[in-house]
């Protein structure tokens, strides 16, 4: 079935994605997730862990579409619905405005709100964002500096003894990836935006039980989120305090991909 998901993005010839950029609505387990009573048991509950999109209207404009969705769990139940308006000027420069509402009969508790994508790491070997740094935080953990930083997505990846989401920052202003050439997109928004760029898809990190189990195929993960919930310290204390958990209403976002020239 149609999905309303971009599929490809090609830039000079080059396509630059490897997996469509669609919705996502959840994260790896952390252990404090699996503990958290308001976190990863009430998440697979409602399926957020396997979502699909499924098009229930189309609309054409000047310069790109209108798509709506029905977002669906592997039950085949409707948790929410989804709108995505893209945007393409002549220079290649891509606006994707997403609105997300959860169907909170179903719905309990969200981990994130954002997009997510997959790219050839020949396209993506290097990360610079202005934003939070240098080293993983959230929004109940929100060490570092505000500063411009470079990194790579293997420095981002923290290796915890069992692997779990791992590498977000927070405060983003933008986001750049390039490519062993240069070449790449640099990503904003009209707010400050989470983000994190891995080796590893989230289906490999969710599975595996010892870092040995990690499995790079060439392509990185990369997450671009409006709202993440925070990690709290539920293996060894309280969970993800209320302040820091994502309300349960409509998300309206939006991110620019411009293409960077080598």
């Amino acid at each position: 079935p149609e999905t309303g998901a971009l599929i490809s993005y090609k830039y000079r010839g080059e396509e630059w994605l490897s997996q469509p950029v669609e919705l996502s609505l959840y994260r790896p387990l952390t252990e404090n997730d699996k503990k958290d009573k308001h976190g990863g048991m009430l998440w697979r509950k409602a399926g957020l862990d396997k979502i699909s999109q499924k098009v229930t209207s189309i609309k054409l404009s000047k310069n790109g579409f209108t798509v709506d969705v029905s977002v669906l769990n592997a039950k085949d139940n409707e948790i929410g619905t989804g709108s995505f308006v893209y945007t393409l000027d002549r220079k290649g420069m891509l606006k994707i405005n997403t609105v997300f509402t959860p169907d909170t009969a179903i719905v309990k508790s969200l981990p994130r709100v954002g997009l997510t994508f997959r790219m050839p790491v020949a396209n993506c070997c290097d990360v610079t964002y202005l934003g939070r740094g240098d080293f993983e935080n959230y929004v109940d953990r929100a060490a570092g500096k505000i500063g411009i930083y470079e990194t790579s997505p293997f420095a981002m990846f923290h290796y915890y003894v069992m692997p779990q989401s791992t590498g977000n920052r927070i405060d983003t202003r933008w986001l750049a990836l390039t490519g062993e050439k240069g070449s790449g997109w640099k990503i904003i928004s009209d707010k400050p935006f989470q983000f994190s760029v891995l080796p590893y898809s989230d289906i490999n990190i969710e599975a595996a039980t010892h870092i040995n189990d990690l499995n790079f195929d060439g392509e990185v993960t990369v997450h671009v989120d409006a709202a993440q919930t925070g990690v709290g310290t539920a293996t060894c204390g309280p969970g993800v305090l209320p302040v820091y958990w994502l309300p349960l209403e409509s998300y309206e976002f939006d991110f620019t991909f411009i293409p960077v020239k080598e």
